[in-house]
């Protein structure tokens, strides 16, 4: 694979999708990492301070992330997107024609009140990509 897209938010789950996808990805492939926020005006969001906070953590989870993993015959980077998650994802998937999606099965995202099996489900019913769900 060329070109993976992981979806990440701190759970156990997406660990176990960017561990499958460092796998799967080619030498001197891609993996790009995508956190999806609430927007400020989400109904989940309780102000804009709120938001703030939530997209400086999704930040510092993609930082993280590429730092922890060091240095690798493949190349690996961070997005954040604001919306609704699994639009966002299948979104971000066909703008970057990308060769798969990976996704973690279960858990609670640290970013906001998504639940990871739900995002799951409606991309690999609705993604024009293959999707692989990790358990």
């Amino acid at each position: 694979m060329e070109k993976i897209l992981v979806g990440i938010d701190g759970s156990e789950g997406s660990e176990q999708a960017l561990n499958r996808a460092m796998m799967l990805i080619d030498e001197n492939g891609e993996i790009i990492l995508i956190a999806v926020i609430p927007t400020p005006h989400d109904k989940t969001l309780l102000d804009n301070e709120m938001y703030e906070k939530i997209k400086k953590k999704a930040e510092v989870m993609i930082n993280d992330v590429i730092s922890d993993l060091g240095v690798h015959d493949f190349k690996i980077t961070g997005m954040i997107e604001e919306g609704d998650p699994a639009g966002k994802i299948i979104d971000v998937a066909s703008r970057l024609n990308v060769d798969l999606i990976v996704l973690g099965s279960r858990g609670t995202s640290e970013l906001a009140t998504y639940t990871i099996g739900s995002i799951a489900n409606k991309v690999v019913q609705y993604a024009h990509k293959p999707v692989m769900v990790v358990r």
